[in-house]
């Protein structure tokens, strides 16, 4: 039988609160029944054993009218049924053998040894005497006490109805005026008890005596009333469940409390859950678990006999050391400059340890150390040992900086680097070469916790690849090796010299440019671009770059990449334009130079011929002249000539297209001598004369 475990207080006011708590449980009213059928919210409630039905919170008779009340009736409604059913009467004990064959072992004797009873003769005349729950203290809470009283009934024929069938009760009763007044209630096969799952709050830890609360809030678990208890020892074995029940105590915050303490042995690891249940005993979900031991945590063994010892390396500090116990879990060390405050945590060692060097020092600096047990638990120990030293470096330099990176910023370079772990660092100093194996100069001041450093020096030149690299030196004057070094050229621009001596000729369809090579003053070049314009170039300037001045100016560029020849043919020429070309030097490193003078050149006309097969005839109506067809570019047909013997100067007698090589001249005179001659003729241009023939008209 059951034993609800409680706080010595609690146990105090339990006479002054049973009665009332009682009621509220039973929720059965305390005043007169009105005319009409009351429905009453937890009357009926579900259990594995089918509805359990609240009927009166004493026994029932004539001798002992409860609220007038002197007998009753249960009544059953189920699934669709519109009627209730007759289901039984309370059975109250009718004698001391009834009521102790209702009762198991475990209740007989807690009910003995609660009223203060010798034997079962005396247990029955208590009963007959105080037939009211509230006279049994905790024990009022026992659902197989109301069974065996009367109070209560379970129906067990309803044990096998489908979850979710809604069954309702009603309960009439008998008044002492011989009239009835009745109550329902209504609940659901297999409905679960709203709990929700505690969660540990608190825990009780001392060398003798251990124990913990969970905790939930009252929303969302309304029907908790109790909880199991199941204990595991040493992290071994099954957990099993422990004697009594825990009480789901309603605090004034919304909060349930389960609360267990119990007695332990020394340095025992005790580990717990708790299942709530309902009045019923219907369970809850598990809470989570809560681990104790059985270990006083504010009175640990102390660290004891710390000694300080300056070594070439730090300082050296030692102690007895601490007993190996599974809830110790290390050694915490803490340094500060002021014995007073400000200490920080250096270090945690393992329990086992009783050793610690302190490397990371400023030398003759005073330094306080604090050493604290650390446990499993969460909670900060006081210190339990002290000591203080200094230390003087003469013997370690600090190690080289390292991650140096070098980027561009602007047109100087940015240098980072990751700071050093030497507590006892002065200052970093930046060096900077030309050469991995050559020499190296210092460009900073001493950088004092600083990690980074913009050499925008004027001394930078564009063309020349820097070697940059770092030292950290100490306040005992020891320098480090110098870092990786990191190699890097600024973004500066270094225009290569201007290309001179422009000069070139012009053909018919062709213009040949040709320039000096100034390679022979700048090694760095490695071509040439060639720009053409059909102006003058105006406002030039040795400053600019050329594709700049192009730009300005309308020259186009005609090398899509730079040449390392000194001449260059531009055959996309046309006549009669006057074109103007400049030349720009590039280098190695993709810069270019300013536009050098331009020099100007226009293509040559071309010179036509006339044709060189010319012959003329006499023919029926006149003089017939024939000629080779000219292939000449440009040319678009050809004029003919003719003069007298006597003339000086032919004169045109007819311009033909090109297609044309055939003549018949009809203008002639009978026996008269005509000398001919043609020309090849172009849109703006004509050729000399062919060679003359003459004929004598027949």
């Amino acid at each position: 039988m059951m034993m609800i475990k409680q706080k010595k207080k609690e146990d105090i006011m339990v006479n002054k609160i049973q009665a009332a708590i009682l009621m509220l449980l039973l929720c059965i009213p305390q005043h007169a029944f009105s005319q009409e059928t009351e429905e009453i919210s937890g009357l009926v409630n579900w259990t594995e054993r089918g509805f359990v039905i609240f009927v009166t919170e004493a026994v029932l008779d004539e001798s002992n009218p409860v609220e007038n009340r002197i007998g009753a009736t249960i009544l059953r409604r189920a699934g669709e049924s519109t009627e209730f059913e007759r289901v039984a009467e309370p059975n109250f004990p009718q004698s001391s053998e009834d009521f102790v064959s209702r009762l198991s072992a475990d209740l007989l004797s807690s009910l003995l040894l609660s009223t203060g009873s010798d034997n079962e003769a005396e247990l029955w005349e208590y009963v007959q005497n105080n037939p009211h729950l509230s006279a049994y203290g905790f024990l009022a809470f026992e659902p197989e006490l109301w069974m065996a009283l009367g109070t209560a009934y379970l129906d067990e024929d309803t044990i096998d109805l489908p979850a979710g069938t809604e069954v309702s009760y009603r309960i009439e009763y008998q008044l002492t005026d011989g009239s009835t007044e009745s109550i329902e209630g209504r609940s659901v096969a297999g409905r679960e008890p709203q709990i929700l799952s505690p969660q540990v709050v608190s825990r009780i830890e001392l060398d003798d005596r251990i124990g913990g609360a969970w905790a939930s809030p009252i929303e969302g678990s309304e029907d908790a009333f109790y909880a199991r208890i199941y204990r595991q020892m040493d992290m071994q074995g099954d957990f099993e469940e422990l004697p009594g029940l825990l009480f789901a105590r309603r605090t004034a915050e919304n909060i349930i409390m389960y609360e267990w303490e119990e007695q332990a042995e020394p340095e025992r690891t005790y580990r717990y859950y708790i299942q709530p249940i309902d009045m019923l005993r219907n369970p809850g979900p598990i809470s989570d678990t809560l681990t104790v031991i059985s270990v006083d945590f504010e009175n640990l063994p102390l660290i004891g006999d710390v000694d300080v010892e300056e070594t070439p390396d730090g300082i050296l500090l030692s102690w007895e050391p601490v007993p190996n116990k599974s809830y110790i879990t290390g050694v915490e060390i803490r340094r500060s400059r002021d014995s007073r405050e400000g200490f920080v945590v250096l270090d945690t060692l393992n329990v086992l340890e009783n050793q610690y060097l302190d490397s990371r020092l400023i030398p003759n600096v005073t330094y306080y150390y604090e050493l604290r047990i650390v446990t499993i638990r969460e909670r900060t120990e006081m210190p339990s040992g002290i000591a203080s030293g200094s230390f003087q470096n003469v013997g370690i330099a600090p190690s080289p900086p390292a991650g140096l990176t070098a980027t561009h910023e602007g047109s100087g370079i940015r240098l980072n680097w990751e700071p050093n772990a030497e507590i006892d660092l002065f200052a970093y100093y930046v060096y900077r070469g030309t050469s991995t194996l050559g020499e190296m100069e210092v460009v900073s001041d001493a950088l004092d916790g600083i990690t980074t450093f913009l050499d925008d020096s004027e001394e930078l030149h564009g063309r020349t690849n820097y070697v940059y690299a770092v030292q950290a030196i100490s306040r005992s004057e020891m320098e480090s090796e110098l870092s990786d070094m990191v190699v890097l050229r600024p973004n500066r621009v270094v225009m290569p010299p201007t290309p001179v001596g422009v000069s070139g000729y012009a053909e018919q369809n062709r213009i040949r440019i040709n320039w000096n090579d100034v390679r022979r003053n700048d090694d760095a070049v490695t071509g040439y671009h060639v720009y053409r314009g059909t102006t003058p170039i105006q406002n030039p300037s040795s400053e600019r770059m050329a594709a700049e001045t192009a730009e300005i100016n309308n020259y186009t560029r005609l090398t899509d990449e730079a040449i390392s020849g000194l001449g260059y043919d531009d055959i996309d020429v046309q006549h009669g334009v006057t074109y103007y070309y400049a030349i720009s030097s590039v280098d190695v490193f993709g810069h270019e130079s300013a536009l050098s003078n331009e020099s100007s050149f226009s293509p040559v006309m071309p010179t036509l011929l006339p044709p060189s097969q010319v012959s003329v005839r006499n023919v029926t109506g006149g003089v017939e002249l024939r000629w080779n067809r000219t292939l000449q570019a440009g040319a678009t047909g050809y004029r003919i000539y003719r003069r007298g013997v006597n003339e000086e100067n032919a004169q045109i007698i007819q311009t033909l297209e090109l297609a044309d090589t055939r003549y018949l001249d009809r203008n002639v005179t009978t026996g008269s001598r005509y000398i001919y001659s043609v020309t090849v003729i172009s849109d703006d241009s004509e050729s000399s004369g062919s060679t003359e023939q003459t004929v004598v008209v027949n």
